[in-house]
């Protein structure tokens, strides 16, 4: 999963350094990711893992580094999955 989420943020969250030199930690918004390329990561990570993050979780710590990002991914594949239907 490690080196799939680092592959996702070489191509989505353009950031200056490669993600294979980043530390599970290092802050991708210091190394110059932005709001607009941290949703483009987050819909190639739900397609990549076919998860969906519940919106109202979504914010800038949630994605914040790369061990943010496996523990998201986590927590939504164990997550009960909804039912979405139509009012009768």
């Amino acid at each position: 999963m490690f080196e799939t989420i680092q592959r996702l943020i070489d191509q989505e969250a353009q950031i200056r350094i490669p993600a294979s030199h980043l530390t599970p930690r290092a802050n991708l918004y210091e190394l110059g990711m932005t709001p607009y390329t941290a949703i483009r990561l987050l819909l190639a990570i739900e397609r990549e893992f076919r998860v969906e993050f519940p919106r109202d979780s979504l914010n800038r710590e949630s994605m914040a580094t790369i061990d943010d990002i496996v523990r998201r991914v986590r927590a939504s594949q164990f997550a009960p999955a909804y039912e979405w239907r139509e009012a009768a």
